[in-house]
């Protein structure tokens, strides 16, 4: 196992930044109400985080293009529950300025504040 650093995660999230601006987008044709898309929003973003993750890649487009993938510190897929609280645990690392993501630099084993709470790993996925 391989642990994935700061910046190779960053890319990925980027990527799919990139993936998901054209949907942001698009939702905004239909609502009109700022307040409805924002929370429309976060509401797709984190359903596409959630049902990635549970996925056999393991990880959303940006990280199965940048190689890498969730798991559970032994190796195992994600259920769809632990993804679901893991991306909200995420959400609390964004929200304290993202401070959960210090502790990417900071730890032997590359773990954010979401990966640390928990027990789940971002690591380089296996060549198939």
């Amino acid at each position: 196992m391989h642990p994935v650093g700061f910046w190779t995660r960053l890319m990925a999230h980027n990527i799919d930044l990139i993936v998901m601006l054209p949907v942001y987008y698009l939702m905004s044709f239909f609502i009109h109400s700022n307040q409805v898309l924002i929370w429309l929003c976060l509401v797709v973003t984190y359903l596409y985080e959630v049902i990635a993750i549970a996925s056999p890649w393991g990880g959303t487009l940006g990280k199965h293009m940048m190689k890498i993938k969730v798991t559970n510190d032994d190796l195992t897929t994600l259920s769809p529950w632990k993804s679901g609280l893991r991306a909200l645990v995420k959400a609390f690392s964004v929200l304290t300025l993202f401070i959960g993501y210090l502790t990417i630099i900071l730890h032997p084993q590359k773990k954010s504040l979401h990966d640390l709470a928990m027990k789940t790993s971002v690591i380089f996925s296996p060549p198939a």
